[in-house]
């Protein structure tokens, strides 16, 4: 269990990390890095080149220096998901690939998550042998930039819905800035046509790197109180069901994932235009 939600939550947060390396955006990579360094027991967060150099760090004294022992060596060689205990019993490493050769190192702290959990069970692996892992960590964005939607088709979709009245106005200002959105968002917003919105108990609009385009949440348990439009839906999500769908969702473009807990049926599915993801859509139904 431990596993699939540790699978889970990196599946949704890795693309943001790989998108703003891609685009050489150093904002969003500093933002991406404070954040996951505020989680519960992490304790620092880095992206390391291919030659052991520090590309961005939560600490700013950091910044530029070099990282070449064997254990960072290790898990940049390897390519792949791997956790590492440190020289130090009470922390481990645990690293990510991402895009141009880069790897995501955070340090975790065992002592922290034996104090919150004691029923977490983590087994890792040293240079010479490689063991299963079993680890929750959830890590999570804050970004600056955010889409609305910016068609009529949806406005009347938000009217039929208890939104505020000048919601119309704030999305008609959006559509002059998002003309090259135009055709990823008309898939996601076709499909959404297609689902009864006013009859889900909760619906929500993820755009392609899963920030949240549009939602509503009138069970109360699936997204905290008073969100922001354009956070990532791991900051908002309430039920760890929710990640693991959209996880499936994304595993699976274009076909509907359906599965229950507690009362309520979910319902997920990617749309892609064109071969690219353009975002995915959730709803949520009360069952009895």
């Amino acid at each position: 269990m431990a596993v699939e939600k540790a699978k889970s939550a990196l599946k949704v947060i890795v693309p943001s990390f790989n998108k703003a390396l891609e685009n050489s955006d150093d904002i969003n990579l500093l933002i991406n890095i404070e954040s996951v360094a505020k989680i519960e027991n992490i304790t620092t967060c880095f992206i390391l080149d291919k030659n052991g150099k520090v590309i961005i760090h939560n600490n700013v004294s950091e910044w530029s220096a070099e990282r070449t022992s064997r254990i960072y060596n290790k898990a940049i060689e390897q390519k792949t998901q791997s956790l590492q205990q440190t020289t130090n019993k009470d922390f481990l490493l645990f690293s990510e690939p991402l895009i141009s050769d880069c790897t995501l190192f955070c340090i975790f702290s065992v002592k922290e998550a034996k104090e919150t959990s004691r029923n977490w069970k983590i087994k890792y692996y040293t240079a010479a042998s490689s063991v299963a892992l079993l680890i929750v960590i959830i890590l999570y964005y804050l970004s600056k930039l955010f889409i609305l939607l910016p068609f009529s088709r949806i406005k009347k979709s938000l009217e039929n819905n208890k939104f505020n009245e000048n919601i119309k106005e704030k999305i008609s200002k959006k559509i002059k800035i998002l003309e090259e959105d135009r055709e990823s968002l008309g898939k996601i917003i076709e499909y959404s046509q297609e689902t009864s919105i006013k009859d889900s108990s909760a619906f929500i609009i993820l755009n392609s790197l899963n920030r949240v385009m549009y939602a509503y949440d009138n069970t109360g348990t699936i997204l905290k109180k008073d969100f922001e439009k354009g956070v990532h839906i791991l900051e908002i999500s309430e039920n760890p069901n929710l990640v693991k769908i959209i996880s499936k969702a994304n595993e699976n473009p274009g076909k509907e994932i359906n599965e229950s807990f507690e009362n309520y049926e979910i319902t997920a599915v990617l749309i892609s235009a064109d071969g690219k993801t353009a975002g995915t859509i959730i709803k949520i139904i009360f069952s009895c």
